[in-house]
């Protein structure tokens, strides 16, 4: 056995080029031939006892190998690290996270966070490697930590609308975890997740727009027949003929979705239907939104009125005032 071994040459592969003391000892490769490797720069040395089979810059997803080889197999990708293993589109950073048992005392390595649990194995997906937490897991540690409520709110929504868990799933979890920071919070998150809401933009029209101003229940994510596919209508009043999209910054700023809005738009337009269109503005006047949506509702056949949610609202209270402040806006 040597270091060309097929085996060794196979778990180097699969390791994506990490591979540890241990494993190089059992097929033959000895201390003295590592270091040899190591002084004439034909592997590198990146945490005690585990190496990478070249020089140079070491790729994100081959840290990822070498620091769990570090500490593993009783450890799992944890936090950011376990987000962007799962390829949830968003800002991780580069440390790598790791969650080990509670009763396991162990040495930080520099680039690598740990966290301790009690719970360990019914947290982690045991089958993978490197192991790794159940990305509803993932995703309520660090919302848990992040340090304002909406972007907490963000992540958990963001995590259900790129399919990667649902909302049911993410309660499971969270029913588990009793000591959670935030954790009332994030249930009622996602008890409007349940609702159809998919970002923070939508949960603030719901709360700040809808609720706090007695508007009716939108019907929320409803799927239209558009040409050879379907596109999707953030909230739809049916019975009033009137569609509100709420567009982030992002994924609304190239042409394709620019396009696609327009076609949306078009496509209401030609079945009579009014479309109302809001940005980031929503989350500092709720208000003004409010006004709008209040004025084309009531235009449209609904009996209601609707109502200021502090007493500084400047939702009129008739309904020929409520025109006028719609115009204003």
């Amino acid at each position: 056995m040597n270091w060309d071994a097929d085996e060794f040459v196979g778990d180097r592969r699969r390791q994506l080029g990490a591979f540890t003391r241990a494993q190089a000892n059992a097929y033959g490769v000895s201390d003295r031939s590592l270091a040899m490797r190591c002084r004439s720069g034909r592997i590198e040395r990146v945490y005690q006892g585990v190496y990478v089979d070249f020089s140079g810059p070491v790729p994100w997803e081959t840290r990822l190998w070498a620091a769990w080889l570090a500490y593993g197999p009783e450890a799992a990708l944890a936090g950011e690290t376990a987000l962007r293993r799962y390829g949830l589109d968003g800002d991780w950073g580069d440390v790598v996270r790791l969650e080990i048992p509670h009763h396991r005392r162990v040495r930080g390595r520099a680039g690598v966070v740990l966290t301790r649990s009690r719970e360990f194995d019914s947290r982690v997906v045991a089958a993978r490697e490197p192991r790794i937490v159940r990305i509803e897991v993932a995703v309520l540690s660090v919302a848990s930590r992040r340090p304002r409520l909406e972007t907490a709110a963000a992540l958990v929504l963001d995590a259900c609308r790129q399919r990667r868990t649902t909302p049911q799933r993410l309660q499971s979890e969270l029913d588990r975890q009793h000591r959670l920071p935030r954790r009332a919070a994030l249930g009622e998150v996602l008890r409007d997740a349940t609702k159809g809401v998919e970002s923070f933009l939508e949960l603030t029209y719901l709360r700040k727009v809808e609720r706090a101003h007695g508007l009716p229940a939108a019907v929320r994510q409803v799927r239209v027949a558009a040409g050879v596919g379907a596109v999707y209508r953030d909230l739809e009043y049916d019975e009033y003929g009137l569609i509100v999209e709420l567009d982030g910054r992002a994924g609304h700023e190239d042409a394709r979705s620019r396009w696609r809005d327009m076609s949306r738009d078009n496509a209401a337009l030609m079945t009579a239907k009014a479309t109302l269109r809001f940005g980031y503005q929503l989350v500092a006047d709720p208000c003004a939104a409010a006004v709008q949506v209040a004025h084309v509702l009531q235009s449209r056949g609904w009996p209601g009125t609707p109502t200021r949610c502090t007493p500084t609202c400047p939702l009129p209270f008739t309904r020929s005032d409520l025109g006028s402040a719609a115009h204003a806006n």
